[in-house]
């Protein structure tokens, strides 16, 4: 259903908004994404100058248009919400200020952990947290599965545990670990948090290997 969303509303803003794509983009990625500024070099001609100006004019007009056309998607993301998320949006504290700010990407956020956990409330997300990990244990493919039609259900089953924050497998002093034997001791926190990154993937491709039928796919574990 979200995803659903966000495809109906991108379609729209690429149909009805100049720069509609830039504004799609952001929508996808869940953040205001800014056109990339253009650089001056130190020494530089009359010319180039010129250029450089007209290229910060054209900038700074693209990211008001992004900013506005954001604005005015907030009403079309709220017509797309059924009844029963729309009134508990509506109902939330914070809903007043993001209606004054028209803060569309606030709205969508909001939206995406209503249809993956069915609530902002603080309990409700810690047992929907147990209920996702418990089904994603649980989970095997069935004995006339595809195991596409089961990879796709596994995948829809770790992304209702990202974005709730399950951290599977992500362990520090694993990563530490992995680039030490890369001769990095000192690492960044760009650097650990790729390693993370890893070592999560092979944990869930790990998982996805022994829950798949084992009648039909028992050699590749052995």
């Amino acid at each position: 259903m979200y995803q659903e969303m966000v495809h109906k509303v991108g379609l729209y803003a690429r149909m009805q908004f100049k720069n509609g794509s830039d504004t799609t983009i952001c929508l996808l990625e869940e953040k205001l994404v800014k056109p990339d500024v253009p650089v001056l070099e130190e020494e530089h001609t009359a010319h180039e100058k010129r250029v450089w100006e007209y290229r910060m004019n054209g900038l700074l007009k693209t990211k008001k248009k992004l900013e506005g056309n954001l604005r005015n998607l907030f009403m079309v993301l709220m017509s797309l919400c059924d009844s029963t998320i729309k009134n508990k949006i509506e109902n939330m504290s914070e809903y007043p200020k993001l209606m004054k700010r028209l803060d569309t990407l606030g709205l969508l956020s909001i939206i995406k952990k209503m249809v993956y956990t069915g609530s902002t409330n603080e309990y409700d997300v810690r047992r929907n947290k147990a209920t996702a990990l418990l089904n994603l244990m649980n989970l095997h493919q069935e004995k006339f599965q595809s195991i596409q039609d089961f990879r796709d259900q596994y995948l829809a089953m770790q992304k209702v545990c990202d974005v709730l924050d399950l951290l599977i497998g992500r362990c520090e002093s694993d990563a530490k670990e992995l680039l030490k034997k890369k001769n990095m001791t000192n690492p960044t926190d760009a650097q650990l948090n790729k390693a993370m990154d890893k070592i999560e993937e092979e944990l869930h491709a790990i998982i996805f290997t022994y829950k798949t039928d084992r009648y039909k796919y028992g050699n590749i574990l052995d």
